[in-house]
């Protein structure tokens, strides 16, 4: 029988134990465990998005599914009942309207615009923006003439 130096043996099993704790460890994150999305929700999706494939992720709100379209991430939330909410994506600068753009400037001098947002709702598109002075950071939402409006479904 051949000897196996116990360095050998503590190795291995200094290593199994290691393997043991770090699956203890893992904690999958919310978009690797399962959801259980109501039929209800799932065919408002479908009847919004045939064919599409998708993820989805509960919310306090309801629930949220992503999906992507020519090289473009959606999120289209639905309310725990199957109501379609909104559907958001955000977009380059470029993409947003200039009145928009024009009524920050003017708002809000100093302020860096670091995220354009268009949020297509029932009531129409709407256009968010997350701002920042280098200390406080807000979010303003617009119609297409740059008008103040309110974030029904804050998110």
């Amino acid at each position: 029988m051949k000897n196996i130096p116990i360095t050998s043996i503590l190795f291995v099993v200094s290593g199994a134990y290691l393997i043991a704790f770090l699956l203890a460890c893992y904690h999958p994150s919310k978009e690797e465990q399962s959801i259980i999305v109501p039929p209800s929700i799932k065919a408002a999706f479908k009847a919004k998005y045939p064919n599409i494939p998708h993820i989805w992720q509960k919310n306090s709100y309801g629930y949220e599914a992503i999906f992507t379209q020519n090289n473009i991430q959606y999120e289209a939330e639905f309310s725990h009942t199957g109501e379609w909410l909104e559907t958001e994506y955000n977009v380059r600068e470029e993409d947003f309207p200039t009145a928009v753009l024009n009524r920050v400037k003017k708002e809000r001098p100093g302020y860096i615009i670091t995220r354009y947002e268009i949020e297509i709702t029932p009531k129409g598109t709407f256009y968010k923006i997350e701002i920042t002075d280098g200390e406080t950071e807000e979010e303003l939402y617009f119609d297409r003439s740059g008008n103040h409006q309110t974030d029904l479904y804050y998110d």
